[in-house]
């Protein structure tokens, strides 16, 4: 009996050498041919350069609810989709076999739009076709659509929302349940001033860089802070509180309270804040103008209250009436100043006070004044310094005078007794500089940035005398003229004030600043 095959001319499937790639069956057609007609996705093959239908599933019929038969047509004839580059991706994949896909076609059936997504790849060489898989995703499209416009709310929600708070004045906070930071407005992010890093700090670290303290001066622990409070469940109104860092003192009055879940647990806070600064100034400018018209006024004129009562008494002594009227004269006078003072602060303040600007020869005017404050002022200890190219000043002679005057009576008052003050000028860039310099006792470190602040009184040696308007007036007739005044001080060794202001060449218009 001979082997399995021999001789019949037939090869035997798994024995030996493979035959030749055998064609499909009756049962693999009709595999394929069930396949192809019961899949849930549109199929069709189209063939040939011009791309016609060749076969074409119930699944992709249903899709396009074309009424004609597409066997046989061109595929751009058929199909409705509103986009100029899917007949020329078909001719891209016949040639080079390269499959291509492509999302949210827009197909046009029975008047409405629907959406669907294409595969397209290659399936015969010979015969030059292309298989396109083709299935609708319209309700996708419309999730998705739908998710993306809810977005879109949502950030435009969120926009107007951050817009809404950044209006806000006080400064606004949402804090997580641990205290972290969720979100500020501008004003909160301004009083606040955290970086990048100091906002992802725990909240316990960034409540210690405010230095947070009661109004009487002392220092308010976290857990007694109102987030804190409010962490804890409680609500709170209206606390005052200073606050401050870098140097920068700040006054609040801050109010907070919890945010609850359904179920009543805390799950976060919220801290709103508003900056009582410029009102706790205004109050301490209000208590040292009181202070002033209490004290500082009324001390020249119990003088003249108490000479002219002692006219009274001696009408005929000459030498007494003559020596108690100079000492009124000179009440009168130091009144007068004063009130000067206060007007004029007023009118800088205001932007009321007239300057008008003209050329000055520094080198004519300042020995010319020394020589008319002669009496008034110890002018035999100021001592004049010019350099010979100093050129002329564009100022307000009146304006100029008292920016002078009050830089000597302020070296002078702080000097020694017989201290020399010094006057310095020289040409600046674009400018001229005056320099005041004593040898006094000098300006402490704490008090050198508040010098020209208003109804400020540095501390030294002497009594301070006056409304402390002085060096503000100063400053802001200084700032009238475009210039910039500054200080330097060392305890023991003197203070220097240094006015810059513009040359007559500069255009500078006349006019009320």
């Amino acid at each position: 009996m001979s082997a399995a095959g021999e001789g019949t001319g037939h090869h035997v499937p798994g024995q030996g050498e493979p035959r030749e790639h055998a064609g499909p069956t009756d049962a693999s057609l009709e595999l394929l041919e069930a396949i192809f007609e019961s899949s849930p996705a549109g199929l069709a093959v189209l063939v040939g350069a011009e791309l016609r239908f060749a076969r074409v599933n119930p699944a992709y019929r249903a899709l396009m609810q074309d009424p004609d038969d597409p066997i046989g047509r061109r595929f751009d004839e058929v199909t409705r989709i509103d986009d100029p580059l899917i007949v020329p991706t078909l001719r891209r994949v016949l040639e080079t076999g390269e499959p291509a896909s492509s999302e949210d076609w827009a197909v046009a059936v029975d008047g409405r739009v629907r959406r669907v997504s294409f595969h397209i790849q290659r399936v015969s060489t010979v015969l030059e076709a292309v298989l396109v898989t083709v299935w609708e995703t319209t309700a996708l499209w419309e999730a998705r659509s739908a998710a993306q416009d809810a977005a879109d709310t949502a950030m435009r929600h969120a926009i107007e929302l951050d817009a809404t708070f950044d209006a806000v004045a006080d400064g606004f906070v949402l804090c997580g349940p641990g205290g972290e930071l969720l979100r500020m407005n501008a004003e909160a992010r301004r009083l606040l001033a955290f970086d990048e890093h100091e906002r992802r700090a725990p909240v316990a670290d960034q409540y210690a860089l405010l230095h947070v303290a009661t109004p009487d001066g002392r220092a308010l622990p976290y857990p007694e802070s109102p987030i804190a409070q409010a962490l804890r469940g409680e609500t709170v109104r209206g606390m005052h509180l200073q606050a401050g860092r870098d140097g920068r003192a700040c006054w609040v009055i801050a109010s907070a309270a919890p945010l609850r879940a359904p179920d009543g647990g805390i799950t976060g806070a919220v801290l709103t804040f508003s900056d009582e600064t410029p009102l706790h100034e205004l109050e301490e400018a209000r208590d040292d103008l009181v202070r002033m018209i209490s004290h500082d006024l009324r001390t020249p004129l119990n003088a003249v209250y108490t000479q002219a009562h002692l006219i009274r008494r001696h009408p005929g002594d000459a030498a007494r009436v003559e020596e108690r009227a100079r000492s009124i004269a000179r009440s009168c006078e130091r009144m007068s100043t004063m009130i000067q003072d206060l007007v004029e602060a007023t009118l800088l303040e205001a932007g009321e006070l007239r300057i008008d600007l003209m050329p000055l020869d520094l080198k004519a005017l300042l020995p010319e004044l020394l020589e008319r404050l002669r009496g008034g002022l110890d002018a035999d200890r100021v001592r004049l310094e010019i350099a010979p190219d100093v050129p002329h000043l564009l100022a307000d002679p009146h304006r100029l005078e008292r920016i002078v005057v009050n830089l000597l009576s302020n070296a002078l008052k702080y000097s020694p007794g017989q201290g020399e003050v010094v006057v310095e000028v020289s040409g600046v860039e674009g400018g001229v500089a005056i320099a005041v310099s004593d040898r006094g006792v000098g300006i402490a470190p704490e008090d050198l940035p508040h010098v020209f602040d208003r109804f400020f009184r540095a501390r030294g040696a002497r009594r301070p005398e006056g409304l402390g308007l002085g060096l503000y007036i100063t400053r802001l007739l200084v700032e009238a003229h475009h210039g910039r005044v500054e200080v330097s001080s060392r305890l023991g060794q003197g203070s220097t004030f240094r006015v810059v202001l513009p040359a007559a060449a500069l255009p500078i218009s006349s006019g009320s600043v």
